[in-house]
């Protein structure tokens, strides 16, 4: 009879499902966000030559090193569900992992903008138009071309000498009948301030639009892509590579901005979230 029972005790062990036998753990930073909010998953206890796919609900998300671990960005939509997510591991031989994480409801704020007059200003008209010309610039800032492997290798930093926000991230702007969500943040910077890359990466996008300005795009790679718009003036061309800090560019008041200033949207992804969050995640004060 005990060995019957060893036979069986041994055949559940075989067939019975893994929790990650390489000792794996995943680790976020902060453990609970708001919506439009980034997140870092740190794997613990294995290899990235281990790490077969890293999942939050359901939607793959490039793994990559940082400090010796494989490391991962996540961004949370603006509108994403309040409530619990799953992030999940797969290694290659096929051991599973998961974590859930708390997203808050963020509160929602509202505020009037105008349209400039050079834009139309006020009216209806320059009202549809706007909102029809902004559809078919996000199409082309979607398609911004972003790669898996980080291009970085240190910490992210900010884009001015010192950062004041005078219009923050998350909230929407009343424009008429419309409403537009400000998914990034603007900061305070006078006419020709320098503009730095905030980390290593590849230039996509650096031409004129007609809503966003001036604008410059980077690749940094493991997702994420920062937008640096309603430039005055463009210090870097499409295919360029740049270093952490170079200048590419300077601030203005080009497109849908009716005073000088630095709009910067970060991108994880393809989800748009709060650059200042994001900054945080480093501990980011100054260059």
């Amino acid at each position: 009879m005990r060995q019957y029972l060893l036979i069986i005790v041994i055949a559940g062990a075989l067939y019975a499902p893994r929790v990650f036998a390489h000792g794996g753990e995943l680790l976020f930073t902060p453990e609970s966000v708001m919506q439009g909010e980034p997140f870092m998953v740190t794997v613990k206890g294995t290899d990235i030559r281990d790490v077969k796919t890293l999942t939050f609900d359901g939607k793959r998300i490039p793994v990559f090193v940082r400090n010796g671990k494989p490391t991962a960005f996540i961004g949370v939509d603006l509108s994403a569900r309040p409530g619990k997510h799953t992030v999940k591991l797969l290694t290659l031989d096929l051991d599973r992992v998961e974590k859930k994480i708390t997203i808050q409801a963020r509160r929602r704020v509202t505020a009037p903008l105008g349209i400039p007059q050079k834009l139309g200003g006020n009216t209806k008209v320059a009202q549809q138009n706007l909102v029809t010309v902004l559809s078919k610039e996000n199409g082309v800032l979607a398609k911004v071309k972003v790669t898996d492997s980080a291009w970085f290798k240190e910490a992210f930093s900010i884009p001015l000498k010192d950062l004041i926000v005078t219009d923050a991230y998350g909230y929407s702007r009343e424009t008429g009948s419309y409403s537009i969500p400000h998914k990034g943040t603007d900061f305070r910077a006078s006419l020709g301030t320098q503009v730095k890359a905030i980390n290593d990466g590849v230039v996509r996008l650096s031409r004129d639009f007609t809503v966003y300005g001036k604008t410059v795009a980077i690749d940094h790679g493991g997702g994420v892509v920062s937008f640096s718009m309603h430039l005055s003036k463009l210090a870097v061309k499409e295919g360029q590579k740049v270093t952490k800090g170079e200048l590419i560019g300077f601030s203005g008041d080009t497109g849908y901005a009716e005073r000088p200033h630095l709009h910067l949207s970060v991108r994880l992804n393809g989800v748009s979230i709060d650059p200042m969050k994001f900054f945080a995640l480093f501990d980011t004060k100054k260059n």
